[in-house]
């Protein structure tokens, strides 16, 4: 992953590399010093008001009869109990039971941690949620499950969820995936499903 970014990075021909130098501080494994080292918190302010400065994509070009189709199947199929429709608004800090997301799930204990951690748990025949045995909101006293993302530039997202597993939003909602596949929302309808596949496609922050 760490490679990825520097590639990234090279890509930009931003120069300076190594932008920030982090130094040691506490304890590997403390909750405000996971890895024992920290860059420098002015820096880091700096950083997030760059980040929150920033625009998101453009949405693509979608015809706007697609586009309305599209929207409508988004708001009656479910979505919105979940989603933003305007992506232009705050995404809610609720986080979904793993069970709804992934009715799959089976998890297994692999180890026990102090409370408020919960034990991490991992589904051995999918790599779905492998990420929350690393981390998850049980350190805020959170369930295991899933927060929600904004739906922004996903024209040019290449694959579907946490795992990568899905290579278009027309497969994401395509009811042969299966009930128990991780976000088992779909659509039977072929047209239905491409219609709220272009209007996702479609979405900004001047979305409503």
């Amino acid at each position: 992953m760490i490679d990825s970014y520097v590639k990234v990075l090279a890509a930009t021909g931003v120069r300076g590399y190594p932008y920030a130098v982090a130094s040691r501080q506490g304890m590997p494994g403390e909750e405000d010093n996971p890895i024992g080292f920290r860059v420098d918190n002015a820096k880091l302010l700096a950083m997030n008001a760059y980040l929150t400065s920033l625009q998101a994509p453009k949405g693509a070009s979608v015809g706007r009869e697609v586009a309305m189709h599209g929207r409508e199947a988004f708001r009656t199929a479910g979505c919105t109990s979940c989603h933003n429709l305007n992506q232009g608004r705050a995404v809610p800090t609720t986080i979904h039971p793993m069970a709804e997301i992934f009715p799959g799930d089976n998890p297994v204990t692999l180890g026990v941690r102090e409370p408020p951690l919960n034990p991490i748990m991992n589904t051995e025949n999918s790599i779905f949620d492998d990420k929350w045995a690393v981390v998850n909101a049980s350190l805020r006293g959170e369930k295991r499950g899933v927060a929600m993302p904004l739906l922004l530039d996903l024209a040019r997202k290449p694959v579907f969820l946490h795992d990568n597993s899905v290579a278009s939003l027309e497969e994401l909602f395509n009811p042969r995936r299966g009930p128990t596949a991780p976000h088992p929302f779909y659509l039977a309808d072929a047209q239905q499903r491409s219609d709220l596949a272009q209007y996702l496609r479609s979405l900004d922050t001047s979305s409503r």
